[in-house]
């Protein structure tokens, strides 16, 4: 099958390779469109907090977030999956019986098994991973499933209440998807900053009553107007910059939530105040993957407006180019179509 593999750091080529090997619990999916994720980028430059050096050693097939069609099934596949069916996939299956599983954090399950990459023209997946698509569902809406479920996953930890108001810093996919997901979830006023005009303005399309450019504007100030003085119920970072991150607890009201919704450096700190924690009487949180987000988030895509999104779609063989496209940082969710 032909697959974009990276050798070396900040490359990655297309070759000919053999398809991925499919286990007795396990489904092959002929993958149809893949997402770039931010941390795709991170991976291939060789700098993503949670690989071990070990594994930039070795040739990889990146990519996480995809849709497809079952192209085989496993003999000791329990589901009543056929083959030929239109599916969106999680990258990771639990096991379900470690101790982390049966606490309810299935996202730290110790004896789970992931994906094949899905930059390729075919994958293989636990079966727990396979979501099957109903016809009204299109394929490129399908590869939007895990990022949605993040966004599911980020609103439950940042405690968005109806009638409640939320500010977010980054108008990426996850920040463009979390004010979608706040809004579902009944935020009355919400707020998005977002340095590049194109994002500020879906931003608006998509419901936020206030959009601020971060570099030319007063976001505190321009904040405290729209909470009445107050501050924001919930803040979340979907930015990733650790000026952003900061400024989220200073957009915070009192007993407020601050979640960290992006991927930072490894070796990134925040100084914060613990006196202004104990005198606001704040919460800081994050998020991590999506556990138990996949089937919320699936019933969610006819719901959400997901198309305005997707800016971008390259072909496999132009992989390279999609990359080079996510750093200059003007495109949303650049889709691979295999």
């Amino acid at each position: 099958m032909r697959a974009a593999v990276t050798r070396e750091a900040g490359i990655i080529k297309m070759e000919d390779v053999p398809e991925p090997e499919m286990a007795p619990n396990q489904v092959k999916v002929k993958i149809a469109y893949a997402g770039l994720c931010g941390t795709d980028p991170e991976n291939l430059e060789q700098r993503f907090g949670l690989m071990p050096p070990e594994a930039y050693k070795m040739a990889r097939i990146l990519g996480h977030e995809a849709s497809g069609t079952i192209a085989a099934i496993g003999k000791d596949v329990k589901n009543k999956f056929k083959v030929g069916q239109r599916v969106a996939m999680n990258f990771r299956g639990s096991c379900g019986a470690c101790w982390y599983c049966q606490n309810g954090k299935e996202h730290y399950c110790r004896f789970g098994s992931g994906a094949s990459g899905c930059f390729a023209e075919y994958a293989v997946y636990p079966e727990s991973a396979i979501y099957p698509l109903t016809d009204d569902i299109s394929f490129e809406i399908g590869a939007m499933l895990e990022p949605v479920s993040v966004a599911v996953h980020a609103i439950d930890q940042a405690k968005v209440t109806t009638g409640s108001s939320v500010a977010i810093a980054g108008g990426g996919p996850i920040g463009l998807l979390c004010l979608e997901m706040a809004l579902k979830a009944g935020a009355a006023r919400t707020m998005l900053s977002e340095p590049i005009a194109e994002k500020r303005a879906l931003a608006k399309k998509l419901g936020a009553d206030v959009v601020v450019d971060p570099f030319n504007e007063d976001i505190e100030a321009i904040g405290k107007k729209l909470t009445d003085g107050r501050g924001f119920n919930t803040v979340i970072d979907a930015s990733g910059s650790v000026k952003a991150a900061k400024q989220c607890v200073a957009l915070a009201d009192n007993c407020g939530t601050i979640l960290w919704a992006a991927v930072y450096g490894k070796d990134v700190e925040i100084a914060v105040s613990p006196f202004l924690l104990y005198a606001k009487e704040l919460t800081i949180t994050s998020t991590f993957v999506s556990p138990y987000s996949f089937p919320r988030a699936l019933a969610l895509l006819p719901k959400l407006e997901l198309k305005s999104l997707i800016t971008d779609i390259v072909p496999l063989k132009d992989i390279q180019q999609a990359f080079e496209m996510h750093k200059k940082g003007q495109s949303i969710k650049i889709l691979i179509k295999m």
